[in-house]
């Protein structure tokens, strides 16, 4: 191999295994359809102890959960009570006082980034009790705490869930940043779905916009 050939090889390597440093952000998982939970009433510790792409602290996990995983028949889905889940067939719980989190890699410092997700509370029969949940990324809250109402009656699955779109977030240096959902509350649950990170500011249709 000549120096010029071995050169442009090694060059190809490095550019090769930089790639993911500079991609633009990924969520992994960002609507909880990789796990199939099959013990009731779907928390992630009784169910392997993963959710694939999540770290989780507290009472947290995924529902539906299954019957037959496989088939996935014979839903169970105590948490998912109300709402149309908004992608796939699955979502996540954080049930009182839990967390859920991500590193998000790929983020460039000066560059200005928005998280969009979807929200639910867990109806029970109680409306009247309602979760709350905060949003941080790289330690910064990027969607202050705020009650979760229930988009609809318990068993109703018509409505949508409620789209929340976070303050931008602008890095201070290049690398990943830990994204973090914090809920709060007593024999409650907040539901979430369709996480997503954008870069820039733009509008979003139907937004229930907390940028305080």
């Amino acid at each position: 191999m000549t120096r010029t050939v071995g050169t442009l090889v090694l060059i190809g390597m490095l550019m090769a295994s930089a790639a993911p440093l500079f991609g633009a952000p990924v969520v992994y998982n960002p609507s909880f359809e990789a796990d199939r939970y099959g013990v009731r009433p779907g928390y992630a510790g009784g169910n392997g102890g993963a959710i694939v792409g999540w770290s989780w602290q507290g009472p947290a996990g995924i529902n539906p959960c299954y019957a037959d995983t496989e088939a996935r028949r014979g839903p169970f889905a105590p948490f998912a009570d109300n709402g149309r889940i908004p992608d796939g067939r699955q979502v996540a719980f954080l049930q009182n006082a839990s967390t859920l989190s991500q590193e998000i890699g790929g983020l460039t410092a000066g560059k200005s980034y928005v998280v969009r997700y979807r929200e639910n509370a867990r109806h029970n029969q109680r409306p009247t009790q309602q979760p709350a949940i905060e949003v941080r990324l790289g330690g910064q809250i990027i969607v202050s705490k705020h009650l979760v109402p229930q988009v609809e009656d318990f068993e109703s699955h018509t409505l949508p869930y409620h789209l929340v779109e976070s303050a931008p977030f602008v890095p201070p240096a290049d690398g990943a940043y830990e994204l973090v959902f914090r809920s709060e509350g007593t024999r409650v649950a907040v539901l979430l779905d369709m996480v997503t990170i954008i870069e820039g500011d733009p509008p979003a249709p139907e937004l229930h916009a907390r940028k305080d």
